[in-house]
């Protein structure tokens, strides 16, 4: 009985191994796997996450027989990491595939992704990826004054949201996120807040501090995961700085998850918010799910942020300043010109 289950594996292997190798050439057009798996959502059903086991090979393989093949795993990684302006993270990276049902969501399967993504890096064959942990510290230095001093014009900058009527932020539930909101809102000088997790009394007191000395209603744009600790990392986050006028989820919310067909990743089994998120939503409790941010397409993350900012900003007072901004760096260019030794100048 075990020799024939075997044989009937192997040969379910094989057999499907074309269509991956297939599937790896044409990663591009068909980049979402779902399983047959069904998870209700209120009345709308979506794929569930994928169902993995161990075939005691050292490999991992899904439900229908076929083994993880790490050179698509690399070329859809790659896909991703182009489709980012100013650079992904490995978790990020690692969050796309999981949600695509390409790998399961564990840490011996990030850990085998970093590897495998560091080996195409090292021979060339992948793109550098963001390390937000791991810098390394250099004290800012000059050559000497005359550099220094040709540099000042172009770090001056007026506070952009001055003379809007409201006082806005974005608000993001984990560091991953950072380097995006930041590349996407600085034009418009809005600031973004991390709050990683239930945020330390001491950031909330920062936040606090900074909305009271500011006479405008302050607006608290919320970006986070979709799953029972997420929604509850936003009120407890909402509720312990008590200090907006008024706020939004922009991201994820159950209607998006709805409206994108975005598959879930297996969710924590031991979060003890998922009962209730599950309860609220008509989840199966017995089956844990969560959505990632990161699932959703940059381009369309993107504009969904900016979207939801657009409605606080009067664009002719930004206009404004902006302008008054330029013609005061232009009178300091010209004040620093008389600078004896300016480079650049």
């Amino acid at each position: 009985m075990v020799e024939t289950d075997r044989a009937r594996a192997k040969a379910a292997r094989i057999e499907c191994q074309a269509e991956q190798e297939a599937a790896v050439r044409q990663a591009a057009e068909a980049p979402v796997m779902r399983s047959r798996g069904v998870f209700g959502i209120g009345r709308t059903p979506v794929a569930g996450p994928i169902a993995w086991g161990d075939g005691g090979d050292g490999y991992m393989y899904r439900m229908d027989g076929s083994r993880i093949r790490w050179p698509g795993i690399v070329a859809r990684a790659r896909e991703i990491v182009d489709g980012y302006e100013g650079g992904v993270t490995l978790r990020q990276v690692m969050y796309r595939l999981v949600s695509e049902g390409r790998l399961p969501n564990t840490p011996p399967m990030y850990r085998r992704l970093s590897s495998r993504l560091a080996q195409a890096r090292r021979e060339g064959r992948f793109p550098d990826l963001i390390d937000t942990l791991r810098e390394v510290h250099v004290p800012p230095v000059w050559p000497d004054a005359g550099a220094f001093v040709g540099e000042v014009p172009d770090w001056f900058r007026l506070d952009r949201t001055r003379g809007q009527e409201h006082a806005v932020y974005v608000a993001a539930e984990k560091d991953t996120l950072r380097q995006l909101l930041t590349g996407w809102l600085a034009d418009l000088g809005i600031p973004v807040l991390v709050v990683r997790g239930f945020g330390s009394q001491s950031y909330v007191d920062v936040v606090r501090e900074r909305t009271a000395t500011d006479a405008r209603p302050a607006v608290l744009l919320y970006v986070g995961d979709f799953d029972g600790s997420g929604t509850d990392i936003e009120r407890d986050w909402v509720l312990r700085t008590d200090c907006w006028a008024r706020t939004e989820r922009v991201l994820l919310t159950h209607d998006q998850v709805q409206a994108y067909g975005l598959p879930p990743a297996e969710g924590k089994r031991d979060d003890p918010r998922w009962p209730g998120f599950a309860r609220t939503y008509g989840f199966d409790i017995s089956h844990p799910v969560q959505w990632e941010v990161e699932a959703l397409e940059p381009a369309e993350l993107h504009r969904l942020v900016l979207d939801a900012v657009d409605p606080y900003i009067d664009r002719q007072v930004l206009t404004a300043v902006i302008a008054d901004e330029l013609r005061q760096r232009r009178e300091l260019d010209a004040f620093l010109n008389r600078w004896p030794g300016r480079q650049g100048g």
